[in-house]
C-alpha cells in the first residue's frame, strides 16, 4: 500500500495506493528491488498473469514486485497464468476483483492464525484485533486467529523499511507478501517502519486501514478499482490478460470518483468497517 503525498513538506492528499503480497519465512530484512529490467520472457510471463509488466520490478532474490506491492514468486505467477495447476473458483466475466487462485477452505470454515512481530508499538496489537474480529463477523469459511508463535502457515505481520518517498511523491506503508498459491494464502505482509511514513500510523484506525486492505491480498483480492485505479485521480488499468483478474457478481462495474472499497488501490479515507458491497464480495467468494 502507498500513500501519496506532495512536496517535502509531506502534505498529505488523502490517497492510498497499491498493495503487495506472500511469504519469505519470517524475514524482516527482505532484499530491496532491484533497478534490473526485466526480460521479454519475465514481461510476458507477469503479462500473462493478469498484470501489466510495465508495473513490475525484479527482486534480488528472484520474485517479482507488482504494482508498487505485491510481490509474487515466478511459480505464483505461472500458476495464475494458467501454466500450472491452480484453486480456481470459475465465475463469468460478469466490480471487485479477485485473483484467480484462492485459499482452499475445503468446503468447510478454515482458520488461519495471524502472528504480530515485537517491533511495532502495543497499540498496533489493538488495530489487528479489531481487523480480525470485523474480517469474522462476516461468518466467512475463513476465520483469523491471532497466534503469539510463528508456525511454517501462520501469516506473519512483520516490519521492515520499504523506503521512503519516492520520485512521484508515494511513500509505501505495506507490502503483502503475494496472491493465494496452491489453495494456501499469502503468509502475510510487510508494514514499513520508515520514519517518513509515520505520520501514516499515528493511530489504532490508520493502522486497521493498511492491515484490512493486506489481509485482502492475502486471501486473493485484487484493487477495487484496478481497471481504471479512480481513487488515484486515474490511472491506466493494471492489467488482467483475462486471468489474474475476474470480477465477482453482484459487485458495480467501473468504479469512479469517490467510491468506497476496502480494496481501493488510493483511498486516504479508506472506511474501516466493510461496505454493503465489500460484504457482497467477501461473502460470494469466501
Amino acid at each position: 500500500m502507498k500513500r501519496i503525498i506532495c512536496s517535502s513538506a509531506l502534505l498529505v492528499m488523502l490517497s492510498v495506493a497499491f498493495v503487495s503480497c506472500k511469504k519469505t519465512a519470517v524475514d524482516a530484512t527482505a532484499p530491496e528491488v532491484t533497478t534490473s529490467g526485466l526480460s521479454a520472457s519475465e514481461k510476458g510471463m507477469i503479462n500473462a498473469a493478469g498484470f501489466d509488466g510495465a508495473w513490475a520490478t525484479k527482486q534480488a532474490d528472484g520474485k517479482f514486485l507488482i504494482e508498487g506491492d505485491i510481490l509474487l514468486s515466478e511459480t505464483q505467477l505461472k500458476e495464475m497464468g494458467g501454466v500450472a495447476p491452480a484453486n480456481e473458483l470459475v465465475v463469468g466475466n460478469a466490480e471487485h476483483y479477485r485473483t484467480t487462485n484462492l485459499v482452499n477452505t475445503n468446503g468447510g470454515v478454515r482458520t488461519l492464525d495471524i502472528t504480530l512481530g515485537s517491533n511495532f508499538p502495543s497499540y498496533y496489537a489493538t488495530a489487528l484485533t479489531n481487523v480480525i474480529n470485523k474480517y469474522n463477523a462476516l461468518n466467512l469459511n475463513i476465520h483469523f486467529r491471532r497466534v503469539a508463535a510463528v508456525t511454517p502457515t501462520s501469516l506473519d505481520i512483520v516490519g521492515r523499511d520499504l523506503g521512503g518517498p519516492s520520485a512521484n511523491g508515494s511513500i509505501t506503508l505495506g507490502q503483502s507478501l503475494g496472491f493465494p498459491s496452491g489453495g494456501e494464502p499469502a503468509y502475510g505482509f510487510t508494514i514499513t517502519t520508515n520514519p517518513n511514513a509515520s505520520f501514516a500510523f499515528t493511530t489504532v484506525s490508520k493502522v486497521e486501514v493498511v492491515m484490512q486492505h493486506e489481509l485482502g491480498h492475502n486471501i486473493g483480492f485484487r484493487h477495487t478499482d484496478y481497471i481504471n485505479r479512480a481513487s488515484c485521480g486515474g490511472g491506466s488499468n493494471e492489467g488482467t490478460a483475462g486471468v489474474g483478474a475476474i470480477q465477482i457478481p453482484g459487485t458495480p462495474g467501473t468504479v469512479a470518483g469517490s467510491y468506497l472499497s476496502w480494496m481501493m488501490a488510493c483511498n486516504g479515507s479508506n472506511p474501516l468497517a466493510f461496505t454493503a458491497t465489500d460484504k457482497v464480495a467477501l461473502n460470494y467468494v469466501y
